[in-house]
Formats: structure tokens, sequence, C-alpha cells
């Protein structure tokens, strides 16, 4: 199973359940079908935004700083941004942004919910996205801004 679903399947048990520390989450996980490390464990909490609260009856249990699916979404278009780039290349206040077949719809959602600054609007196909910016300075910042974001994922 894929982290994206260990991910999610996270989320929501923490949504629906409170588990006072990490071995009683991984033993729920594992009975779900995800065997986890607790340093794997401990990275997708933290990826998650988990916090440990104490609740109305003084125990502390983990929980979701907002709901499951906001937290999933953030996460998810950062991956997206991240991993699907494969190139990236100005024309005037146009950037066009090419990614893997069937993955520029996500990489197109993920840029409008970033809310980079001056990005007017995108446009995705199968492999390729349009992202319409206020100028050319702007297209090159934020083409700049792209690049940064896969290199760092390269690391």
């Amino acid at each position: 199973m894929t982290r994206t679903h260990r991910l999610n399947r996270l989320a929501h048990m923490l949504a629906g359940q409170r588990f006072a520390n990490q071995e009683e989450l991984a033993r729920a996980l594992g009975r779900e079908g995800f065997e986890v490390t607790q340093a794997t464990l401990s990275r997708d909490l933290r990826n998650l935004g988990v916090i440990k609260r104490r609740g109305p009856d003084g125990s502390p249990a983990y929980e979701m700083p907002g709901p499951a699916v906001e937290q999933l979404d953030h996460h998810r278009q950062m991956l997206d941004l991240r991993a699907f780039i494969n190139e990236v290349r100005v024309a005037q206040n146009l950037v066009v942004v090419r990614t893997p077949p069937g993955h520029a719809n996500a990489v197109g959602r993920a840029i409008d919910l970033a809310e980079f600054a001056d990005v007017v609007g995108t446009i995705a196909g199968d492999d390729t996205v349009l992202v319409v910016l206020e100028s050319a300075t702007e297209a090159r910042r934020f083409k700049r801004a792209l690049e940064s974001r896969s290199r760092d994922q390269a690391k």
C-alpha cells in the first residue's frame, strides 16, 4: 500500500478515535494492513500536522489540527508540486509546466491551491499546465519557485 493510502487512513483514524501513544497507533495501523516503524509513524504524524493534546478527561491523545481532508490536501499538493514537474518554460507572462502523462490536473490544482502571488490562473491538459501570470517578471519568479521545489525533492 502506498504512502498516500497510509496517510489517508491515519488521518481518518485520528479523526474518529483517540490514541494516547504511537504504539497504540502503530498497532491499529497494523490491523488495517499498514505495518510501520516508529520513525515512519513519527514522520507521518509530523507531515499531517498532528498534535498531542489533553482530552476532557485529562489524558493526552493525538489529534488533527484541522479537518483530515484539509491536512491531506495540503500535503498532497506539496507532493504534486515537488514530484511531478518535469520541465518549466517561460514565454512572456506565460509559464508552461510539463508533467508525466496524467499528472497535469493535479499539478495545476496544486498551483491554484498554493496561491502563488501574481498567478492569474491555470489550464491543465494531460501532461501540460499553462500558468498565466501578471507579468514576464512574475513568470520568471514563478519558474524559479517551482524549480526550487523540484530541486528540494531531489536532495
